[in-house]
């Protein structure tokens, strides 16, 4: 009897997985899925890094040494489920964001067919996302079959509205599946995290009773921390709050701050060179400036980029869009002046209308109607 449960022991053994303290494993099954298509993004010390993880006879296998947990996704390369090839380049599909915590096995269970669908259980984090995975990756499944139709050739503008409609209302789902998961578990540091991404789609006040209702230990974590002092950044730069002074170089090396414009009315409009809707307003941002910087309007544009090549591909961009007045890079000096940070940018692009005594009258995401409404009520035109 003894030998008996002593072999049961060492079966047991055998089959786990062990792990180190230092170290995040993912192991698992995978159904109909090519070799080595399957990635893990992150970004540490600064670097995005792009880790393959392997796949044998349809078991998964990655290791990765960390020293502090990481914010990662799940990737998928094949391009019969996982993005849709266009002439101008591809349009992705959907990630999943996992925690890779220390000293944890994530055991994954999913079929390439079904991408993104999957299941997992490892760790706290990890099991806490499960149960929202369970509900909104079915959504985003089916809302990404819908966009491979609409991309079809062949369908009619009335198909391909309904079809719109119906990849919105999927997405829409998902998006208050994520809502409610994240007000229902103020216990959960996935939630907390997770609601860090929803920033934009709420009002500020909501969000910040939201943030309050978590448990006062996960408030007090780093990331707890860190999301307090967006909040406290984002409430002193509201409509009715000051402008924060910032001082920076513009294209030409020449020194720009903000409070040298007192007096005036000022434009400051956050963009990238990446950003279609960015690049997409700045025609109509040329109007405003040509109509309203006679009458006083100083327009300052400022500019996040990535990359080694940041500056070049920032001057090229400004070049393209033929934009003349200040612009000012934020990379550059950032560790001394963060505009974005200041202004708690969130989102591109974002504009944001300061009156002549330093008070944000207007902040904008997206959108410029509200901008074009103030200054034709200052201008008269």
């Amino acid at each position: 009897m003894k030998q008996l449960i002593m072999i049961g022991v060492a079966a047991l053994l055998l089959g786990c997985t062990s792990v180190k303290k230092d170290e995040f494993v993912i192991k698992g099954h995978i159904g109909s899925y090519p070799k080595d298509i399957l990635i893990c993004a992150y970004e540490h010390n600064g670097n995005f890094v792009l880790d393959t993880i392997r796949v044998k006879n349809g078991k998964l296998s990655y290791r990765k040494q960390l020293q502090e947990p990481i914010v990662a996704n799940l990737v998928s390369r094949d391009p019969n489920t996982s993005y849709i090839a266009q002439k101008n380049g591809i349009i992705p599909g959907e990630s999943v964001m996992m925690f890779m915590e220390p000293g944890t096995v994530l055991e994954i269970d999913m079929d390439n067919h079904r991408w993104p669908e999957l299941t997992w259980k490892g760790g706290t984090r990890n099991n806490d996302l499960m149960k929202l995975y369970a509900r909104t990756l079915p959504l985003k499944r089916e809302a990404f079959e819908v966009l491979k139709q609409i991309y079809k050739e062949g369908i009619s503008e009335e198909e391909e509205k309904a079809l719109s409609e119906k990849r919105m209302n999927l997405l829409n789902q998902a998006k208050e599946e994520t809502h409610m998961f994240v007000r229902s578990n103020p216990a959960s540091y996935a939630a907390m995290y997770l609601l860090g991404g929803l920033y934009n789609n709420m009002e500020l006040d909501e969000y910040v009773a939201v943030f309050e209702s978590f448990d006062p230990e996960l408030l007090a974590t780093s990331l707890g921390r860190e999301m307090r002092e967006k909040i406290d950044i984002a409430l002193r730069t509201e409509v009715g709050g000051t402008a924060p002074e910032f001082e920076k170089k513009d294209m030409n090396g020449q020194m720009v701050k903000l409070s040298d414009y007192r007096g005036k009315y000022v434009l400051l409009d956050f963009w990238g060179s990446w950003c279609s809707p960015c690049r997409a307003s700045h025609p109509h941002l040329r109007e405003i400036e040509a109509k309203y910087a006679p009458e006083g309007l100083v327009v300052i544009n400022i500019a996040s980029e990535n990359g080694k090549d940041a500056r070049e591909t920032w001057i090229k961009a400004v070049k393209e869009d033929k934009m003349t007045w200040t612009q000012i890079l934020n990379n550059e000096g950032w560790e001394q002046c963060d505009v974005v940070k200041q202004f708690a940018i969130t989102a591109f692009p974002t504009k944001v209308l300061i009156g002549p005594d330093g008070k944000i009258l207007v902040r904008t995401v997206g959108e410029s109607e509200p901008i074009d409404q103030k200054l034709q009520e200052v201008y008269g035109k």
